[in-house]
């Protein structure tokens, strides 16, 4: 039984990112660029008021200039400026030769074709060409996760198709004669499937889809025609403990995957298999649902982050934990399900009370992991991995 570290050493080495695709501009969202992004121009293109007001020379002093003329954003201007003259400018709009500093409309009085400036500070109040970027700049780097605001800015910089990395595409069996869905009602020894709808909203932050779900009988023959074919990362619900029907291993050794490990020291979740075949990854995953979420944040997003070419996501912080008594050491090293909120300006941990891996209400508003070690010090803190932004108060 390997440790958890170990294991994640594992899946990275054995995994890796996928190739690029051009996808439309407004497709991209949480997508990862495969090369950096650079600027066509420059940015701004030219001079441009900053502010709604009027224009005049960089050396003039306060005093009366004559308006000579109006500059709108998006018009070019039509003339230079002179000693003691001014122009009507737009936020925005180009600064015409000869001009120098932009005085805002609140700080000056007009009198028909005349501006009276009394005084103004140091800012000119334009933005310079090129003080944003210039062509060959790059505005955004290699592996940028594209956001709204970085899709704001492929926009600007005339990137209609941005070259990202392929989405993975992933298998799901679930695995069990006991399965079924959720539109029914399960009668006498047949339970509902959660694993797939637990799986389907897990991936869905990575921009990622559950490409192929199925649910299949605990058969050897069904399985095995099940996980052939064409898929990046395949998840096996159940059959990975040591039971007469719990074959996935040797599913997955008997069409030539190669099993990195089978046993992991998890708290829940220590029957997880990971194996690899050419290029695909594939996993069995204990069937409890608990354990499927801790999994997943443990060792499976490792894979999808590998390949979407995202930066991995472990960094522990010590934070302080409400009850310390439902975080008990255990000789395995545990990830418990716990909800960070706010209070009074501090990060705070709450455990989720879950008896059994099996309890999938147990998860509801978990937003992180506690690790505990068996020899974790009792000391009011507690190592937390983020898995989504705290909450207020609850």
């Amino acid at each position: 039984m390997i440790s958890v570290e170990e294991a994640r050493r594992i899946i990275g080495s054995e995994t890796g990112v996928l190739e690029p695709v051009e996808i439309p501009l407004n497709e991209s969202s949480n997508r990862i660029l495969f090369e950096a992004a650079c600027a066509d121009a420059f940015y701004p293109s030219g001079d441009r008021s900053m502010m709604d007001g009027y224009v005049i020379g960089a050396e003039e002093q306060a005093g009366t200039f004559r308006v000579v003329g109006e500059i709108p954003a998006g018009k070019v201007p039509e003339r230079a400026i002179a000693a003691g003259e001014a122009m009507r400018i737009f936020t925005g709009a180009l600064i015409p030769d000869g001009g120098g500093r932009v005085i805002m409309q609140e700080d000056v009085r007009r009198e028909g074709d005349l501006v009276f400036v009394e005084a103004f500070g140091e800012n000119r109040s334009i933005r310079a060409k090129g003080s944003e970027a210039k062509p060959g700049d790059a505005v955004l780097p290699k592996n940028a996760k594209l956001g709204p605001a970085e899709m704001a800015i492929l926009a600007q910089i005339g990137v209609v198709t941005p070259r990202v990395i392929r989405k993975p595409v992933v298998r799901h069996l679930a695995t069990g004669d006991e399965l079924v869905g959720p539109e029914n009602i399960p009668t006498a020894g047949e339970i509902r499937d959660t694993n797939s709808s637990l799986l389907t909203g897990l991936l869905k932050p990575f921009g990622v889809d559950l490409t192929d779900s199925r649910r299949i009988s605990d058969d050897r023959e069904k399985m095995t025609a099940a996980v052939e074919g064409d898929f990046d990362l395949l998840l096996i619900s159940g059959g990975a403990s040591v039971g007469d029907y719990d074959f996935g291993a040797e599913v997955l050794r008997n069409v030539g995957f190669t099993i990195h490990f089978d046993r992991v020291n998890l708290r829940p979740g220590k029957p997880l298999t990971f194996a690899t075949r050419g290029k695909q990854a594939a996993f069995v995953i204990p069937g409890n649902p608990v354990s499927h979420f801790v999994c997943f944040h443990v060792a499976i997003r490792l894979v999808i982050e590998r390949m979407c070419g995202m930066e991995p996501n472990w960094n522990f912080l010590s934070l302080d934990l409400e009850d310390a008594e439902a975080l008990k050491p255990d000789p395995r090293e545990t990830f418990s399900p716990v909800q960070v909120f706010v209070r009074n300006g501090k990060l705070v941990v709450r455990p989720k009370r879950w008896s059994t891996s099996g309890n999938t209400f147990s998860l509801a508003g978990t937003n992180a992991l506690a690790r505990v070690n068996a020899d974790s010090p009792f000391d009011g803190k507690v190592q937390t991995l983020l898995l989504d932004l705290p909450v207020g108060e609850v």
